[in-house]
């Protein structure tokens, strides 16, 4: 495989967008699923070409973004069964508007009609660039495999003549004993082009030299991308806990995060991009269903060991904190994260200056030193959550916030918080109000230490048992301290939003969308909850129950963020 120079990009933003539109454009020609895919119905499979590696087989080695499509109609259906009338209805109108269903509504064909009856196994996407031209953009292909090449040969026929019809022009050409037909696009840049490959496989690309790669490929002349050392391994034995997934993407180590950067508008820097190409293997995306809604796994696969793996572990955090807790960002280790940081930073000028930055601005403001004071010592748990609560300075908001930390050495980050309190009391005010004292008092069997104006707390600190140490706002100490009967893990929405999610992990991001929404609606002004764009938002926030993340070491080169979407049922579901 031809590497891309260092200075190469996939293309300019331009070209990027419209080959992410040519990229989807295409495989809805043939599949018309994706953004659609839970509205369409699709055959059994009865062909012995089955699975990923399948398809994978006439995809060339050189393909560094690959998305997969199961035609397998039960988990598609499954959608059907979430979302409420108001998001089901929004989701689609977007499909109509789509280019996926713009193409098919183009090239006059049917789904049901001209697709269903001979698609079969899973339809992939790929991105491949050319070899001998490696910072031209890369081209797109789509392989289709079929178990009825004479139905197959006839959606090819409609889908060519349809096209022709709004001025294509297709020429049959031959390649070692194979038929393609070819037209010249609108695009300069893109061809038509089509072909049945030994009536196995439908392929549609965007330029002739791919296809006559593609054909190569089928007939080993040319290695596969299903033989690749690295996408081998990861399809060819799956470590997913999404059961028969709806969608999967592939992004080559070399492009990944580049690719990402592109789609997502993100400004990411060389030299960032030239240290994922060193480290990065792959980076994949599995998507599908579950009882309890949506489920996503993103896994990133490293060339080399990780030098400073972050231990999985059985959070107890989870035990401190009430279940009435609505919102939970946690972790491992946060001091080695840090380093982890400083050290990556110190090939990228903007990155130090950033951290130098922060340290600084600590430096600055609390006269502590950010890495020797307050993180070194944060080298366990750590946790931020947001607790209902409507007593005191919390009245109005109605929640309130509190941080945690496993203290390895109790007495630095004693220390550490004194300092930070000294501070506190002498500062002019700013965020805190003047005049704010330092007292003391109990807590069933904890004392603790109040930062009061008056007899109002603004946040109260102490120690939690197993090494914790908290700060919380307000009161709000007064609903985890001392442990409270029944905490966040025994709760029973976090239950159902983490169904199947690895419990030893390396931290949590849990979100009762129900919860917050509901103290939403309390403090949004009519103003904006009357707004066109929030009901729209507000229609799909609607349909989600909760969000749960995990981060979990698979090994010492894989790692996986698992997501939950836990969606409400369609009525009668």
């Amino acid at each position: 495989m031809a590497k891309p120079s260092k200075d190469h990009k996939l293309s300019s933003k331009s070209n990027q967008q419209r080959a992410l539109l040519t990229y989807l454009g295409v495989g809805a020609a043939v599949v018309g699923i994706g953004v659609g895919g839970a509205y369409f119905y699709f055959a059994q499979r009865s062909q012995a070409i089955k699975g990923i590696l399948g398809a994978a087989a006439v995809v060339p080695q050189g393909a560094q973004v690959v998305m997969a499509f199961n035609t397998n109609p039960e988990p598609w259906n499954k959608l059907a069964q979430f979302g409420t009338p108001a998001s089901q209805k929004l989701i689609g109108e977007g499909i109509s508007k789509s280019p996926l269903s713009s193409l098919l509504v183009q090239s006059k064909t049917d789904y049901n009609r001209d697709v269903q009856p001979w698609l079969d196994g899973y339809v992939i996407t790929a991105l491949v660039p050319n070899p001998a031209q490696p910072q031209a953009p890369a081209a797109t292909l789509v392989i289709a495999p079929t178990r009825d090449r004479v139905r197959s040969d006839l959606f090819l026929n409609k889908y060519r003549e349809a096209l022709t019809q709004q001025g294509a022009r297709f020429t049959a050409k031959q390649y070692k004993n194979f038929t393609y037909y070819e037209s010249p696009s609108r695009d300069p840049n893109n061809n038509l082009v089509t072909a049945d490959i030994g009536g196995q496989y439908v392929a549609i690309a965007t330029s002739g030299s791919l296809i006559q790669q593609a054909i190569d490929t089928y007939q080993n002349n040319s290695p596969s991308l299903a033989k690749k050392p690295v996408f081998a391994k990861i399809y060819g034995n799956p470590n997913t806990q999404v059961v028969d997934p709806l969608m999967q993407v592939y992004l080559d180590g070399d492009v990944a995060l580049e690719f990402i950067g592109s789609q997502t508008n993100l400004n990411l820097n060389e030299s960032a991009i030239a240290q994922s190409r060193r480290e990065l293997d792959a980076i994949t995306l599995t998507g599908g269903t579950q009882k309890e809604g949506l489920r996503f796994e993103i896994s990133t696969y490293l060339k080399n060991d990780n030098s400073s793996p972050t231990a999985n572990i059985d959070p107890k955090v989870l035990g401190l904190l009430p279940q009435e807790t609505f919102l939970l960002i946690s972790g491992v280790n946060l001091y080695q994260s840090w380093q982890s940081l400083v050290t990556q930073a110190k090939g990228n000028a903007s990155s130090a200056q950033l951290i130098e930055q922060l340290r600084k601005a600590v430096k600055d403001g609390t006269k502590l030193d950010l890495d020797r004071d307050i993180l070194q010592w944060m080298n366990g748990e750590f946790a931020i959550a947001a607790i209902p609560n409507n007593q005191g300075i919390l009245a109005n908001p109605g929640f309130g916030f509190v941080a945690i930390a496993q203290a390895s050495d109790q007495n630095t980050a004693k220390s550490a918080l004194e300092k930070i309190e000294r501070v506190a009391q002498t500062s002019a005010g700013g965020l805190l109000p003047k005049g704010m004292e330092i007292k003391t008092s109990q807590i069933g069997d904890k004392s603790v230490t109040n930062w009061a104006v008056g007899n109002t707390n603004i946040a109260i600190r102490g120690n939690l048992d197993q090494n914790f140490v908290f700060w919380a706002m307000g009161d709000l100490a007064n609903s985890f301290v001392p442990k409270p009967a029944r905490t966040l893990a025994d709760s029973r929405p976090f239950q159902i939003f983490t169904t199947g999610m690895p419990k030893a992990n390396g931290g949590y991001f849990y979100f009762n969308m129900t919860n917050a929404l509901a103290i939403g609606d309390r403090l949004l002004p009519p103003e904006i909850k009357s707004n066109p764009s929030y009901t729209q938002i507000r229609d799909v926030l609607d349909a989600i129950n909760g969000i749960s993340v995990t981060t979990t070491n698979i090994d010492t080169k894989t790692s996986r963020l698992d997501f939950l979407f836990t969606l409400k049922p369609t009525p009668g579901n």
